[in-house]
């Protein structure tokens, strides 16, 4: 009994019945404790310890134990420390299909919960801070999101690239958000800024949330022992190769001369090539997934 005591010590005095499950705590232990006033039921299958100061984050917890949920928003905001942000009314996140209820709760009900990122920050269930960033821009105006974008930068909470991908594996549902979130990177960020190497990684990432096997980064493809070229990212399985084209490393003189030469040898070779631009994972990420979705299919 004793862990379950440095457990929910840990986390604002709060423990849910399938985390003491988890520690080998049975539900009838845990009902002589509530019964020896050693426990405080709370809320259904949540508990406090007796004696555990009430406070604003040991509200939070309770409210995402009990949603089942993860506290989001502007509440998550506060619970990720960035600058601006106070203790107000707690917001969480849950599933499309839960309707929960709480005094003093304000819930939003999201079909994407599982690109919700969850945390545990401070003993808190929490949504990642770039969704939490995704989740303001939909609750604040633009002068507000400029700030919060600008506080995450500058604290070194989030980098440019994270906030790109999480706009755009949840753009492409249409999330409540993106739209804001796109305007203000359009405004701030450009393509010369994203070293090849970080787009590599993020349409990589791209890939797998949309369900795709990973592709192996910088693969070099050989021919009978030969070097033929090292593309930004393939699966050899099937023989296809993605090129990420960017106006900063390949419209020169050298690379207009070579890439195409490259391309020519590896389609010779039996490779699939397949070339994105940034316009295409920024403007059109559903077309990108869908368009290596195919290609895997046609190589296989």
């Amino acid at each position: 009994m004793e862990h379950l005591y440095d457990f929910a010590s840990s986390r604002h005095g709060v423990f849910s019945r399938l985390e003491a499950q988890k520690l080998g705590i049975s539900k009838s232990q845990i009902s002589t404790r509530v019964k020896n006033d050693q426990f405080i039921r709370v809320a259904p299958a949540v508990y406090a310890l007796a004696g555990s100061p009430d406070t604003w984050e040991q509200r939070a917890r309770i409210a995402a134990l009990t949603t089942r949920g993860l506290v989001s928003h502007r509440a998550a905001a506060y619970v990720h420390g960035i600058d601006g942000f106070g203790p107000s009314d707690i917001e969480v996140t849950v599933p499309k299909y839960r309707r929960p209820e709480g005094a003093g709760l304000w819930v939003h009900r999201t079909t994407q919960f599982g690109r919700a990122d969850a945390q545990e920050v401070d003993g808190i269930p929490v949504t990642g801070i770039a969704r939490t960033v995704l989740d303001v821009a939909a609750v604040l105006g633009p002068k507000r999101l400029n700030w919060v974008v600008d506080a995450v930068i500058r604290q070194e909470l989030i980098t440019w690239e994270d906030l790109f991908h999480v706009w755009v594996i949840h753009s492409i549902q249409g999330r409540n958000g993106s739209g804001r979130l796109r305007k203000l990177l359009e405004e701030r960020y450009g393509d010369e800024q994203i070293p090849d190497s970080k787009w590599n990684r993020m349409v990589s990432d791209l890939l797998i949330d949309a369900g795709l096997p990973a592709p192996i980064m910088e693969h070099e493809v050989r021919c009978n022992g030969r070097l033929i070229g090292r593309v930004d990212l393939a699966y050899p399985d099937c023989r296809l190769a993605i090129e990420l084209d960017s106006s900063r490393w390949h419209l020169n003189a050298e690379s207009f001369v070579k890439d195409p030469r490259r391309k020519n040898q590896l389609m010779l070779a039996g490779w699939t090539v397949l070339t994105f631009t940034w316009a295409d994972y920024a403007d059109t990420p559903r077309v990108l997934v869908d368009t290596v979705k195919q290609a895997r299919l046609t190589a296989a």
